[in-house]
């Protein structure tokens, strides 16, 4: 049985949430971590992944760390498919099917 697509995904709307992955991404980027670790513990204080992130911040780091660079290569990639796509879809081919063929 194949499985259909909910919502097929453009590549307009691809290169959006590529860019969108990238902004998003950009908030746990490494140099804002300090500013970072500081709201996180703000935002979890009174729970146990609170006391957990100001208990262990050197893996709390590590794990923003990587989910930043995760959003990041994934955005990235989605710019990248999605400008494959529409150049692939292109109904003349490219810019030499334009001259005239002998």
């Amino acid at each position: 049985m194949r499985r259909r697509a909910a919502c097929a995904l453009t590549s307009e709307k691809a290169d959006r949430r590529g860019l969108a992955w990238i902004i998003g991404a950009f908030v746990l980027c490494p140099c804002h971590l300090p500013l970072t670790l500081w709201v996180v513990a703000a935002l979890l204080s009174g729970t146990t992944v609170g006391a957990l992130v100001l208990g262990h911040p050197y893996l709390a780091a590590a794990v923003l760390g990587v989910a930043w660079l995760g959003g990041t290569v994934y955005g990235f990639n989605l710019m990248r498919r999605a400008r494959l796509q529409a150049y692939t879809e292109r109904p003349s081919g490219g810019f030499l099917s334009d001259r005239p063929q002998p």
